[in-house]
């Protein structure tokens, strides 16, 4: 499978190229920058064609998934594009702006009888299939889930603070929040509540919010996300007989395996999880699945996502650019 890159980021950089070199079938990476000073490193990769045009290179490219890793108030265009192309095409998150716009991409993408998933990996490393077996082999399931990803403030200049590049802290770290009851366990909330708790002048965009999602059977997550404070990225999952403690675990490093903080009724204790690169799990499964001509559960992922994320933004009161 060839596969062409539009978007030089940060994050395609440190952790996709490397992940899709690891990838079985994986036989050229082409990549599309507008950065000239990106050309190089691009180049540097496998013997893939650097293109400095978004639609030139999809014009000219043999390439059958498309990754599109740009800022997010672009990922529509460029998903559309590729789509319209037949291509396949994974689109980092968060994918599009609102579950209108998202539903008429799947719609595209079943017409043209192609994949279409987004980039929320984190379910993929293995600790997280781990954890899940801690709670079966304890007879138990979680039904409280915490969740803290915040990070320090960026560059003044980040995308992420700019409203009409799709910046803001709901929007860009929503598809972490919302996606836990799916991953833990496979449903939609029942409620949904959220509200933002500091914005950056002064286009007032969201810095950090809070948000609860209540599910059947009395479960619930809870979590606070934003761009305001000292790192934390930490995950508690709390069953009747069994807590578990992760770190890093929206973003573990592929070299790190995990020591989690297992409590029972007899004490806490620590338990190693096993490493893992979550981008290669991903892309592996993207590949598997359109060689086997079935994407339905990444499509279904992508949908319920996006209707909860939805939820959530109503919530909060972040309807506008909702299409």
């Amino acid at each position: 499978m060839r596969v062409l890159i539009l978007g030089l980021s940060s994050l395609v950089q440190r952790r996709v190229q490397p992940a899709l070199l690891n990838v079985p079938g994986i036989e050229q990476i082409d990549v599309a920058t507008k950065r000239s000073a990106a050309t190089d490193t691009a180049r540097a990769w496998m013997e893939g064609t650097v293109y400095q045009d978004y639609a030139d290179a999809l014009e000219r490219s043999q390439a059958e998934l498309v990754y599109v890793s740009l800022v997010n108030s672009d990922h529509l265009r460029w998903t559309e594009a590729a789509l319209r192309q037949g291509r396949h095409v994974v689109v980092d998150k968060p994918s599009f702006p609102g579950l209108t716009a998202t539903q008429r991409m799947v719609a595209l993408a079943h017409e043209q009888g192609v994949c279409l998933a987004e980039a929320t990996v984190f379910a993929y490393h293995p600790q997280i299939a781990w954890i899940k077996q801690q709670f079966q082999d304890s007879g138990d399931v979680p039904t409280r889930i915490t969740a803290t990803f915040s990070i320090p403030p960026m560059s003044s200049d980040n995308f992420r603070y700019r409203r009409e590049l799709g910046g803001g802290a709901l929007w860009d770290l929503g598809p972490y929040a919302v996606s836990l009851g799916r991953v833990f366990w496979d449903e939609e909330p029942v409620d949904v509540t959220g509200r933002i708790l500091t914005r950056e002048e002064p286009d007032g965009v969201d810095t950090s919010f809070a948000m609860l999602t209540a599910y059947a059977g009395g479960r619930s997550v809870v979590g606070t996300f934003g761009f305001d404070t000292i790192y934390r990225n930490r995950l508690d999952l709390i069953g009747k007989d069994l807590g578990i403690e992760v770190d890093r675990v929206f973003t573990t490093p592929p070299e790190v395996a995990n020591e989690l903080r297992a409590t029972r009724r007899e004490g806490t204790i620590t338990l190693t999880a096993p490493a893992g690169d979550a981008f290669t799990a991903f892309f592996d499964s993207v590949r598997t699945s359109i060689g086997a001509g079935d994407w339905s559960r990444l499509t279904s992922d992508v949908l319920r996502d996006a209707a909860t994320l939805d939820r959530l933004r109503r919530a909060a009161g972040l309807t506008a650019g909702m299409e």
